[in-house]
């Protein structure tokens, strides 16, 4: 029985050990004010060699790094992504994805309780979704022009910022 036990204990731990050794982290830190210290930091998380997570963080006015938005991911796809919409620690927004083709948006309450977005705020949403969907496919195509990248950047934050006013606005 004893050597059962630890015959037991050493396959798990065995199982346990490989199980973690499969996940990998790749970072990317970008100084986009060029000040010698990163502003803007990406984790993407694999396991197995397949994309599981990607974490986003920003440092705070101390330096400290804080997780802005986590995005989950199922057979390749982004299933799920939280947010925290004002950096106060707490994950207020949460958006699901369905294959690629539809998404639902919802906001966490403190009490822990979650309620769907507003029509307005979820088209909103949606229009930062698509935006940025739409950087992507540019930015990776063959034909990508890596002089024209910059202005496509600049027009998916606008597009961006005027999707996050509308949910502000919205909030009012």
């Amino acid at each position: 029985m004893r050597t059962l036990t630890i015959l037991l204990l050493l396959v798990t731990a065995i199982c346990s050990a490989r199980d973690t050794n499969d996940i990998t982290r790749k970072v990317f830190e970008r100084d986009r004010d060029k000040d010698g210290k990163p502003d803007f930091r990406m984790e993407s998380v694999f396991r197995a060699g397949e994309r599981v997570m990607v974490v986003w963080s920003r440092p705070n006015t101390q330096g400290v790094w804080e997780v802005t938005a986590r995005a989950y991911y199922a057979a390749g796809q982004m299933v799920a992504i939280e947010s925290d919409e004002d950096r106060d620690g707490f994950f207020e927004s949460l958006v699901v994805y369905r294959s690629g083709t539809d998404m639902e948006a919802f906001t966490r309450q403190r009490d822990g309780s979650v309620q769907p977005v507003s029509a307005q705020a979820l088209a909103a949403f949606k229009k930062q979704n698509a935006a940025i969907s739409e950087f992507w496919d540019k930015a990776v195509s063959k034909d990508a022009d890596q002089e024209k990248l910059e202005d496509s950047i600049r027009e998916t934050q606008k597009s961006i910022r005027d999707a996050e006013k509308e949910k502000r606005d919205e909030k009012k």
